[in-house]
C-alpha cells in the first residue's frame, strides 16, 4: 500500500474497528509498520494484529479488531519456486520483476528469501494467490513451477558493508553517500517524506545519525549504521554504511 494512501484510510479504518469492524491489511513494509503502529497506539481499546507467514519477516499483514484474538487468519501464501537450480540462480530484483510485470501491486507480495542452498520463497496474499500459481511461469530466464510451503522458513538478511569518510553526521549527508546521489536529491527525498530513520519518517535533513541506526530510502534501499569511528585528519567522519541485500 502506497503510505498517503495507507494515512488516509487509517481513520476510517479506526472509526470502522470502533463500531465493531474488522480490517484485514495489505503487506506492509517496515516503516508503514512503525505508522501504524504508533498511531495505533493512542486507541487503547483497539488491538493490532500481524503476520508475515515467514520468521522475521519484514513485510507483514495486519489486522486491526476491537477484539482480543489469537486464532486470526491473516490469508497469506507462501509458494517455493521450483527450477533448476543447477543452471540458474535466482535473485530478490528478478523474483519481485516477474511477480510485479504480472500487474500484481507491491502490497500484495510479502517477503522473498534465497536460501543458501538456492531455495527460493515468496509470501503472496491468499486473494491473489490463485492467478499467481496459474500466470507465474517464468522467473529471468528461468522456466519455474510454484508449490504451496506451509513448513517454518527464516529470512535471513544480509548486508554489503563499505567504510567510507562523511563530512557530517546530517541525515541529508548519510543518505546522499548512502544511495550515491547528490545531497540537494537526499534532501528532496527527506522533504518528500520517503526517508525513514528507525522506521519512522524523517523529514529533517540535520537529523544527527547514531552507530545502530536504520535507514530507508524509498527505491533506493535499507541501510544499516553499522559502525561510526573517529576523524580523519582534514575531519571527515568515517563509518561504516550497510546496505541490505
Amino acid at each position: 500500500m502506497e503510505f498517503d494512501e495507507l494515512k488516509k484510510r487509517l481513520d476510517s479504518i479506526i472509526d470502522k474497528a470502533y463500531q465493531g469492524g474488522v480490517t484485514l491489511l495489505p503487506f506492509l513494509d517496515e516503516g508503514e509498520e512503525a505508522y501504524i503502529r504508533d498511531e495505533l497506539s493512542h486507541h487503547q481499546t483497539l488491538y493490532l494484529y500481524s503476520d508475515g507467514k515467514i520468521i522475521d519477516s519484514s513485510r507483514k499483514r495486519f489486522i486491526i479488531t476491537p477484539y482480543e484474538n489469537n486464532n486470526l487468519d491473516f490469508k497469506i501464501v507462501v509458494y517455493k519456486i521450483i527450477y533448476n537450480k543447477k543452471f540458474y540462480e535466482m535473485n530478490h530484483r528478478s523474483i519481485l520483476g516477474s511477480l510485479m510485470g504480472l500487474g500484481i501491486k507491491r502490497e500484495c507480495i510479502g517477503d522473498i528469501v534465497i536460501e543458501d542452498n538456492k531455495d527460493s520463497y515468496f509470501a503472496v496474499t491468499e486473494e491473489i494467490s490463485p492467478f499467481i500459481k496459474n500466470e507465474l511461469r517464468q522467473i529471468g530466464k528461468c522456466q519455474i513451477d510454484l508449490m504451496e510451503y506451509d513448513k517454518p522458513i527464516n529470512n535471513i538478511i544480509k548486508y554489503e558493508t563499505k567504510t567510507t569518510f562523511v563530512s557530517s553526521l546530517r541525515l541529508d549527508s548519510v543518505v546522499s553517500l548512502a544511495i550515491g546521489k547528490s545531497r540537494g536529491d537526499a534532501q528532496d527525498l527527506i522533504y518528500q517524506g520517503l526517508v525513514t530513520l528507525n522506521y519512522k519518517i524523517c523529514q529533517n535533513n540535520s537529523e544527527v545519525i547514531r552507530e545502530g541506526d536504520s535507514i530507508s530510502v524509498r527505491h533506493h534501499g535499507k541501510y544499516l549504521i553499522s559502525h561510526v569511528g573517529g576523524k580523519s585528519k582534514s575531519g571527515r567522519t568515517i563509518i561504516d554504511i550497510s546496505k541490505r541485500i
